[in-house]
């Protein structure tokens, strides 16, 4: 009997007691094989389906195919919202942010009600014009500088002869010849367009 139960539980389909004593090879006969076959489904060791059963099992498996692409779109949808959901701030984070949005608003605040208050002087058209001339000097002046310090540097690095390149001697020189002024200048340039 236990030969049998082990068998039909590692092959895990159904068979028939001629089969199983074939299989078995006649180890039990095909009589004993159905006796045998017997006393396991009435002990109810072996199920049995029922022509009944099998068909209801198949019209539940056809409904759940026909739900199953509804249900996956309803979950990519669900997913999609729990992934939104979780990119957003949390409520921590959102009072944090209004906590420093309302000290800048504040500082703001402090810094206008002078001029709100009529303490500061505006600037006329002339001294704005004269500002604008001496930014324009400057520029121009810092222009030139930097065109002379280019030929000075290409000439004294063509004067050390060789493969003298200007960026390796800059480089073993440790000179740095970029600066903020380029963006001080743009920055000028910027607040003078929006006046």
């Amino acid at each position: 009997m236990e030969l049998i139960l082990d068998y039909l539980q590692k092959q895990n389909r159904p068979y028939s007691a001629t089969d199983i004593s074939a299989n078995l090879h006649n180890a039990v006969t095909k009589a004993n094989a159905a006796k045998l076959l017997k006393e396991l489904s009435d002990s109810g060791d072996l199920v049995v389906c029922v022509s009944e059963d099998i068909a209801n099992m198949s019209t539940t498996v056809e409904s759940l195919k026909v739900r199953t692409p509804t249900l996956k779109s309803e979950l990519k949808t669900l997913q999609v919202t729990l992934q939104t959901l979780r990119s957003m701030p949390t409520a921590d984070d959102l009072e944090s942010q209004v906590g420093n949005l309302q000290q800048e608003i504040s500082d703001l605040r402090n810094r206008l009600e002078p001029l709100r208050s009529g303490d500061v002087k505006p600037i006329s058209a002339e001294e704005k014009q004269k500002l604008h001339m001496e930014v324009k000097r400057m520029q121009g002046l810092w222009m030139a500088r930097k065109r002379w310090y280019k030929e000075f540097f290409d000439a004294v690095s063509d004067g050390m002869g060789g493969d003298a390149n200007p960026q390796d001697l800059k480089e073993r020189m440790n000179i740095d010849d970029t600066s903020e002024i380029e963006e001080r200048i743009a920055a000028v340039k910027k607040l003078a367009r929006l006046q």
